[in-house]
């Protein structure tokens, strides 16, 4: 009997996610959670066979806590599940420990096959997913601006992006203020851009925001 923990912080998509799982998943037991802290909440108990994580959650997205949740549950699956497109998030939520990554608008479809993957102990690459990990390992690929952060540059990034404020970032990442300038400064250094609406039109170029 397998136990699933929900984290996205739509009541709504949450139903609907738990009635394809019990469907298909006789006597599965789902568990929901709607915040990141909530995640982090639920899980010290060791209490779940499987996460499936929503990247855009109140307060810390699901991208910024998964090195956190690897740390305190090494060896529990996390499938992502985001609306946003598998090249641009789905590199980074691979390389910070998770087992799967799925858009929501391919979950309907893939879902099932995903968690009996992930719960086997194999990591799932649906077909698109794998045509862009060949794309992005190809040799002869330019690497995009936003690719040469590290994953807290980019959540600051997204961030930046959304119209936060610097206060309103340090409050969402536990950050200063001033660490939040100091990391503003470098992603324009290394993306070669000026100002913020200079990053704000560049993430929404490249699909990075809502």
């Amino acid at each position: 009997m397998w136990r699933i923990l929900l984290a996205d912080d739509h009541a709504l998509l949450r139903s609907g996610l738990r009635r394809i799982l019990e469907e298909a998943l006789p006597g599965v037991q789902v568990g929901e959670a709607g915040t990141a802290d909530e995640v982090l909440a639920a899980l010290p108990d060791g209490a779940w066979d499987l996460l499936i994580l929503d990247i855009s959650m109140p307060g810390r997205s699901g991208l910024d806590i998964l090195p956190d949740l690897k740390a305190q549950q090494p060896a529990l699956p996390i499938l992502v599940l985001s609306m946003f497109g598998e090249q641009q998030f789905a590199i980074r939520a691979l390389k910070a420990g998770a087992s799967a990554y799925l858009t929501k608008e391919r979950a309907p479809e893939e879902l099932i096959q995903a968690v009996r993957t992930v719960l086997g102990g194999r990591r799932y690459i649906g077909a698109s997913l794998a045509e862009a990990l060949a794309s992005h390992v190809s040799s002869d690929r330019e690497v995009a601006p936003h690719e040469r952060l590290s994953a807290r540059e980019f959540e600051v990034l997204r961030l930046i992006a959304a119209a936060r404020t610097p206060g309103e970032i340090a409050e969402k990442l536990g950050l200063s203020v001033k660490t939040v300038s100091t990391y503003r400064a470098r992603i324009l250094e290394k993306m070669q851009l000026a100002t913020n609406a200079e990053l704000m039109q560049y993430a929404l170029r490249h699909g990075l925001v809502e």
